[in-house]
């Protein structure tokens, strides 16, 4: 399985190629089109398995320090 650095690596690479795409050509490549489909749905797909596992009583969330909370 790809890591999800380069899968955002490979995302950011297939926007680039799309844009170009559009601008040189009026449209985009369906090769390209399909990667970009491809690479949607594996994002998502992990988003999802990454909010699944998240504490539903926001057991997770980040509380700011009292310190820095006076200061402020």
């Amino acid at each position: 399985m790809i890591d999800r650095d380069d899968l955002d690596i490979l995302n950011s690479r297939n926007h680039r190629s799309r844009d170009v795409q559009y601008i040189r050509d009026g449209e985009v490549d369906a090769e390209t089109e399909g990667q970009y489909h491809e690479l949607r749905e594996e994002l998502d797909r992990r988003q999802l398995a990454r909010d699944s596992q998240a504490p539903a009583d926001g057991a997770g969330d980040v509380v700011e320090d009292d310190a820095e909370v006076k200061e402020a």
